[in-house]
């Protein structure tokens, strides 16, 4: 099976690592959604340029901002969409100011400024050391110009609710301790999708990928068995 991998900002495809080896028996692909161009709509075309045929998408917050898109605009193309960490609505009113905030501070002090921002809502209290380094190393890497990019194309993302509960087969995947995805929103919107299912992970953040590999893992490549 085709999979696409669609990372989470400020991070880059690095931060699938733990599940490249998992994903072994699968064709993946793993874009650096920065170099696609600036949106989700624009990245999303790309990824249907580099993937061809029908495939499965799993995309972390930003990417699956993405992965809506894509359900948006080539349902048919999409055997399955994965949200870890993410969210089917456009980008609230009052989060305008925090994007604005977001950009100000990328454009002046890059990932690591980024990184400061968001570590506290990605990485709950207690967080493994080795597991938020590696994603502090990932973040720390990223060029200004690509985040700023990013954040705008979050800021200015199309609500994709309905193309993602309209049939796709469909797993959210969540921690209870992320504050930007709770619990009500993932299961609400599992239960609005005749395909959809839920998984929470107790004591987890904002990136189960990350925090809880094997168990996401397994999770993963069992659920993509049943497409």
């Amino acid at each position: 099976m085709k999979i696409a991998l669609l990372h989470a900002l400020p991070f880059d495809q690095r931060m699938w690592e733990p599940q490249f080896e998992a994903l072994a028996d699968h064709e993946v692909h793993a874009p650096k959604l920065y170099e696609l161009g600036s949106g989700v709509d624009e990245w999303a075309l790309s990824v249907l340029q580099q993937v061809p045929g029908q495939f499965a998408v799993v995309g972390a917050s930003m990417g699956g901002y993405t992965a809506g898109a894509l359900a948006r605009l080539v349902p048919e193309r999409l055997l399955g969409v994965v949200l870890s960490g993410s969210r089917a609505d456009a980008d609230a009113p009052e989060r305008r100011p925090v994007r604005e905030k977001w950009i100000e501070i990328a454009r002046e002090r890059g990932g690591e400024g980024i990184w400061e921002e968001v570590k506290g809502a990605f990485f709950p209290d207690g967080a493994d050391a080795d597991v938020v380094e590696f994603a502090h190393a990932i973040a720390r890497q990223q060029e200004p110009e690509d985040l700023v990019r990013a954040i705008e194309a979050i800021r200015d993302r199309p609500d994709s609710t309905e193309a993602l509960t309209g049939g796709i087969p469909l797993l959210f995947v969540a921690g209870d301790k992320d504050p930007l995805v709770t619990s009500e929103y993932v299961t609400g919107l599992a239960a609005a999708s005749p395909n959809g299912r839920a998984e929470m992970y107790e004591g987890v953040g904002h990136l189960p990928n990350l925090e809880r590999p094997d168990e996401f893992n397994g999770l993963l490549t069992s659920w993509l068995a049943t497409l």
